[in-house]
């Protein structure tokens, strides 16, 4: 669940789910007062949340727009091709698939909370860009608008462009218009913010000259002047990748005993893993290669707020492997709704893809929630499908995900990316599929490390 971002990531008690939908039932017919609880929830930002239901029975278990985009492009340095240095990074794989980094190597200037139009060419297999923003301040940024080259318009900050409802003002916290347009983009913390286009199928890249702005906004909304970098990763192949495969790195607190050493055969986090692996098989990824790793016993219960310095964000910057997504393993996930509610959170939906050792590089997964093996794997796979783009198929607000095939509200309860937790059956869909095979981390097989 995105405060500040988008209400994205949360898989949560039903007793709190319920208190979540009566909220905003009474919240619906009051703009105003929507509006000024934004404000106040964007002061405390939390990345992509999964909150445990309260019992395993059913099918749940516990645990004004700036106008097109033609002035000046942003003054970047490059050091190659054109304005960009771009470079081979997750190599070629069958039938000469690749991800070319596009590395913007000084900042862009954000005057007034809005940056002026920044170009990326894409090529004529462009499968997917992925813009991974890194900024100056402690500040929250976004992609604000995405512009192609025939005019067509992806994201937006707002009207004549797009048109957001209460429940996306709401779910968008400072950045309502980008969540509300065709292709969602959301910010989930300070300083770093990530977005994927596209991230489904009702939208496309052609290829040709795109251009993006960048948004900046203060804790309480408001539009503030900063810089930021950006590095475009550009997903390429002849046609459609269907079969992939996707890195895990695992990170161990000594929760449940765990640990580097011990991880590897211990019976419980191997059926945990099966369980993730069956959920990715059944829309073509696999999963690579595994590696294990301690990090501090500290970091065993951690804050579910992004606020700055939260051992949360510390400990998401000990991730530091640059392929596939790091998971955490932790006791418990602290939450501002009290008690065990938390059983995981991703860095952002998207993270910050290839990128690691930032404070949003990575999902944590509470382990004494629902210590069951089955509801583990099922909060890995859930936040990892949150890492890799996926928003939940329906939020506590009731706006649902731009994925056709994955069913609204209850429709969407045996969906892995429905907002609670299970022990029982679920499953990914072929909509889902399709974007998660866009995303960088997931490389096709054959592909180079």
């Amino acid at each position: 669940m995105f405060f500040g971002g988008a209400l994205s990531h949360m898989a949560i008690r039903r007793a709190t789910l319920t208190r979540a939908f009566a909220t905003w039932g009474c919240l619906s017919g009051t703009p105003s007062r929507i509006l000024r609880l934004v404000r106040v929830v964007a002061l405390c930002s939390l990345p992509v949340l999964l909150l445990a239901c309260e019992d395993s029975s059913e099918v749940r278990g516990p645990a004004v727009d700036a106008g097109p985009l033609d002035g000046v492009v942003a003054d970047v340095e490059v050091d190659a091709v054109g304005d960009a240095a771009v470079v081979r990074d997750a190599g070629v794989g069958d039938g000469g698939r690749s991800v070319d980094r596009v590395e913007r190597f000084t900042w862009v200037d954000i005057p007034d909370g809005r940056s002026e139009p920044v170009e990326v060419e894409l090529p004529p297999d462009v499968l997917s860009l992925t813009l991974v923003v890194r900024g100056e301040g402690l500040f929250f940024y976004v992609v604000g608008r995405l512009e192609g080259p025939e005019g067509q318009v992806l994201v937006a900050e707002g009207p004549p462009d797009v048109e957001p409802t209460p429940q996306e003002r709401f779910s968008g916290g400072p950045f309502p218009g980008p969540f509300a347009s065709p292709n969602r983009s959301v910010s989930a913390a300070f300083s770093v913010a990530a977005m994927m286009a596209p991230n489904n199928p009702g939208v496309a890249l052609t290829p040709g000259l795109w251009r993006y702005r960048l948004l900046a906004r203060d804790g309480n909304g408001d539009p503030v002047s900063s810089r930021a970098r950006v590095t475009a990763l550009i997903k390429r192949g002849p046609s459609p990748q269907v079969e992939g495969t996707l890195d895990l790195h695992l990170h161990f607190t000594g929760a449940r005993g765990w640990t580097a050493a011990t991880a590897p055969r211990d019976p419980d986090l191997s059926r945990a893993i099966e369980r993730t692996r069956a959920f990715y098989a059944g829309i073509g990824v696999t999963l690579g290669e595994i590696t294990y790793d301690d990090i501090s016993e500290t970091y065993r219960t951690v804050d579910a707020g992004m606020q700055v310095g939260s051992t949360l964000e510390r400990m998401f910057a000990l991730g530091r492997y640059d392929t596939g997504v790091n998971l955490f393993f932790v006791d418990r996930i602290n939450s501002i709704f009290g008690g065990d509610t938390v059983g995981g959170i991703a860095g952002g939906t998207p993270g910050p893809t290839l990128h690691g050792g930032t404070s949003r590089s990575g999902v944590a997964v509470a382990t004494a929630l629902d210590p069951d093996p089955a509801a583990i794997g099922h909060i890995m796979a859930h936040e990892t499908g949150h890492y890799l783009g996926l928003f939940h198929t329906t939020e506590i607000t009731g706006v649902s995900d731009q994925i056709p095939d994955t069913g609204e509200g209850r429709e969407g309860a045996d969906n892995l990316m429905f907002p609670t937790v299970t022990r029982g059956s679920a499953q990914l869909s072929d909509g889902q599929g399709w974007v998660l095979h866009r995303n960088p981390s997931v490389l096709p097989l054959g592909g180079e490390r």
